[in-house]
């Protein structure tokens, strides 16, 4: 509840509709009843749920029971083999949809004029004439892109994974590492063109053309892992640890190449960017499941904290570039504590004149 709380007063959710979060709400219980009830129902060891043809070789290629993994009884009759690591890919398709709502909800606030949702918007460092950063506006329809490929990035991640060990075969084996490897690189084209500050500050389209290379390059992650080069790179598993480790070195290198035009907001919203480490440094740590294993039928697994995990650290991430902010020009333009009460600590950006009169920005 304390998360939601600070969640709802970050600023830039403070625009998200009350319907926006009723259907954010409505679906995340819908999705978490319905993986109960599969769960519970669908036991593996149980007369119901036979997979009948649903996973044909025809179809999906050879069948193998991976020994790799805690849940590995796979009785070859079952519907869904592997029920708590195969289900427990149900935060990906949440996390999808808060990213697919959040997005709608910027388009709609930062290009519908005279927008007034009877708010108090006065802690916000922005407004819909003048959006934080490209990942939630300034771009018009384009800005949607990256929002419906980084949803359809989660959705495709966790479907992926869960016909992978639902029917354990070896095209669902090609979904799930192709999965992985869009989830770790999506947004490195984001930080990759990003760096092109000048070009963003002074070029009327600019930001549009950033916004479109950023696309093709998450476009061409989805398209990638089923490229001869991929199948040539050995072991698909060293995708997880660099492409992380690439994804932190480009943000420390936009941050440090853009120190006088990014900025972020206030100090607490590095607790995103702490929490998403924290939460994909635990699934990392739990990616090899076999240390931790109890039984090959225990409800706790912990490759499915592992997809959990990894599910949720990305959601914070994607929280954290959304609380990004941009510096418009430079000359003059500084951030200042904001005071009186309830300013919380925040900062907002202020044009220092000559005469000492401070306009708001």
């Amino acid at each position: 509840m304390a998360m939601a709380t600070a969640l709802m007063a970050a600023t830039t959710t403070l625009h998200v509709r009350p319907v926006g979060w009723k259907i954010l709400g409505y679906s995340i219980v819908s999705l978490l009843l319905i993986t109960i009830f599969v769960g519970f129902y669908c036991d593996p060891h149980s007369s119901r749920c036979r997979q009948g043809n649903a996973w044909s070789y025809d179809r999906w290629g050879l069948y193998v029971c991976r020994t790799e993994y805690c849940e590995s009884s796979c009785p070859p009759d079952a519907l869904i083999k592997a029920p708590v690591d195969a289900l427990s890919n149900v935060t990906f398709v949440i996390v999808g949809i808060l990213i697919a709502v959040f997005g709608i909800e910027d388009y709609r606030y930062f290009n519908s004029k005279n927008v007034d949702d009877g708010k108090n918007h006065e802690a916000q460092d922005y407004t819909s004439d003048s959006p934080p950063n490209l990942l939630v506006g300034g771009t018009g329809a384009l800005a949607l892109i990256p929002v419906f490929l980084g949803s359809l990035c989660l959705v495709y991640a966790g479907v992926g994974s869960f016909v992978f060990h639902g029917g354990m075969t070896e095209f669902g084996l090609t979904l799930d590492m192709g999965s992985v490897w869009t989830l770790v690189t999506i947004i490195i084209p984001y930080l990759f063109f990003n760096h092109l500050h000048f070009v963003k500050l002074n070029y009327k389209y600019g930001p549009h053309m950033i916004i479109l290379l950023t696309g093709s390059g998450m476009m061409y992650s989805f398209y990638f892992p089923f490229t001869s080069v991929y199948h040539s790179l050995g072991d698909a598993t060293l995708v997880i640890p660099i492409g992380a480790a690439l994804n932190f070195a480009l943000l420390v290198s936009y941050y440090f190449t853009g120190m006088c035009l990014v900025k972020i907001r206030k100090l607490t919203d590095g607790f995103l960017l702490i929490t998403a480490v924290a939460f994909m440094g635990i699934a990392y740590h739990f990616q090899d499941d076999l240390k931790y294993c109890i039984s090959p039928t225990s409800a706790f697994q912990g490759h499915a904290v592992w997809h959990s995990c990894m599910a949720i650290g990305v959601g914070f991430f994607y929280l954290f570039l959304r609380q990004e902010r941009r510096i418009q020009g430079g000359g003059g333009m500084t951030w200042k504590e904001r005071t009186g009460s309830g300013s919380g600590g925040e900062r907002e950006l202020m044009n220092l004149d000559d005469v000492g009169v401070v306009n708001k920005v």
